[in-house]
């Protein structure tokens, strides 16, 4: 029987500091304390063809994509990934670019795929609320470009 791999496998981090050397890199921070869902978005965009041999059906190519990440939870203030996008708040253009990496797990905890991606950082939510509730924490990380998949 198949194994279901529970979502908590796979493993987020976001870009918190771009090193200034002659081949800039980000260091990652972990995206996980205090988040509750991470909802991914593909944004497909297709182009629909009807062709004569298909007898009346369609042939769908895509041909751009967006996707994006919904990131949801509660404010850990203190966490390096919290409060780095909690500071882009009020920032605006090249100020709001970030990466983001994926590691993708099996069940038997075998890292099986990664995924890097150019993103910015869009519709952050770090406060507010009920009084009796901890404060909210969410945003999009929306990716640039085509994200780059590998494979071990």
């Amino acid at each position: 029987m198949p194994q279901i791999n529970p979502v908590w496998k796979e493993k987020f981090y976001i870009g918190t500091e771009l090193s200034t050397g002659s081949t800039p890199a980000w260091t990652y921070s972990p995206l996980c304390a205090g988040i509750q869902g991470i909802a991914p978005s593909v944004n497909e965009t297709t182009q629909t063809y009807y062709f004569m041999c298909g007898h009346g059906g369609a042939d769908n190519e895509v041909t751009a994509i967006a996707p994006q990440y919904a990131v949801t939870g509660r404010r850990i203030i203190g966490d390096a990934a919290q409060d780095y996008i909690a500071s882009l708040r009020y920032a605006l253009g090249d100020d709001r670019k970030s990466s983001m990496k994926v590691e993708i797990y099996n069940a038997a905890d075998t890292l099986v795929e990664t995924i890097v991606a150019d993103v910015t950082i869009t519709d952050i939510v770090d406060f507010g609320g009920q009084t009796e509730e901890n404060e909210p924490f969410s945003c999009t990380l929306r990716v640039n470009g085509i994200p780059e998949v590998t494979t071990p």
